[in-house]
């Protein structure tokens, strides 16, 4: 038995071995273009914000959406249906944007999910490229600071996500799976307003996180502050696998407040285990406000427990 290294990623510090360099497309086959089949469904909650939308009939019907748990550029993407199950084994793929939109070749998990079938799902997406590197926190703008107008953590425009319109899933040995999104503009400035809902029900301030000068940010390496020595023995035993998102809440001295799960595949001692090692481990230069000052703010990422070499 071999155990892999708990990856603990942030933006640019992911770094899962699994991490493809390219997908190749898959062999010319007649793209499947699935329609709309339902509206736009908003989900909201404390620590996630989710648009999802169903794409064809019968036995292509399939489900999209797209999840943030901060405000920035990026999301959570699941894209579930029968067109998008392989035929064998666990083929290379690539998501893409369009037209003119991000073609990515990224590490995804495969899963199911009720209703629909066999599940991808991808994290740290963006439907365009960004020029800051992920992870390096809210971009600041002078001109714009602590307005309304200042669109917190994110560089794209609302006039760039509009002209987003469809998303295609491509898997080697499979035909392309495009779904026709429609423009992105809507659903994505609906999850813009949600996250920043998030961030006062979160019991920061809002208007001041707009202006930051300095994002809360690791004072030391992230990928030590969990180790193989933190997966549950009995996980290990069970052969249990797990993704775990959470958000620390980080004061003013840098020091970590609070823990919280955002989002996990369970079980339940994955969780305990993150806030624990986090909270013990974590250590953070603190966010700054317009003026310099140190202000209480958050960091969140993913902790992957992964089980290799069975």
């Amino acid at each position: 038995m071999g155990l892999a290294l708990i990856n603990l990623f942030k933006g640019s510090l992911f770094a899962c071995a699994a991490l493809l360099a390219s997908a190749a497309h898959a062999k010319d086959r007649a793209t499947i273009v699935l329609a709309p089949s339902s509206d736009w469904q908003v989900r909201k909650t404390d620590e996630s914000c989710r648009v999802a939308r169903i794409f064809g009939e019968s036995n292509q019907k399939s489900l999209v959406y797209f999840e943030r748990y901060e405000p920035g550029d990026q999301f959570y993407l699941l894209v579930a249906g029968n067109p998008l199950k392989a035929s064998r084994g666990d083929p290379q793929t690539s998501f893409g944007f369009g037209p003119d939109g991000y073609q990515h070749s990224a590490y995804w998990s495969n899963g199911n999910f009720t209703g629909f079938g066999h599940a991808l799902m991808v994290n740290q997406l963006t439907i365009l490229p960004v020029d800051t590197p992920a992870g390096t926190g809210p971009r600041f703008d002078p001109e714009t600071a602590g307005t309304d107008t200042d669109v917190l953590g994110q560089q794209l425009r609302p006039e760039q996500e509009a002209k987003i319109e469809w998303l295609e899933v491509r898997r080697k040995g499979n035909a392309p799976v495009r779904f026709m999104l429609g423009s992105m503009g809507e659903p994505l400035a609906t999850l813009r307003a949600c996250t920043d809902e998030m961030i006062t029900r979160w019991g920061l301030d809002l208007t001041a996180h707009r202006s930051l000068t300095r994002a809360a940010a690791p004072a030391s390496n992230p990928g030590e502050w969990m180790s193989v020595r933190d997966y549950p023995l009995q996980l290990v035993r069970d052969r249990k696998v797990g993704l775990v998102q959470f958000r620390l809440t980080v004061g003013e001295d840098g020091m970590p407040t609070g823990c919280h799960i955002q989002r996990s595949t369970r079980p339940a001692e994955f969780d305990e285990a993150v806030c624990k090692g986090l909270m013990r481990r974590a250590r953070f230069t603190p966010a700054l406000d317009a003026h310099g000052q140190p202000i209480t703010s958050y960091w969140r990422s993913a902790v992957s427990f992964d089980i290799a070499g069975w």
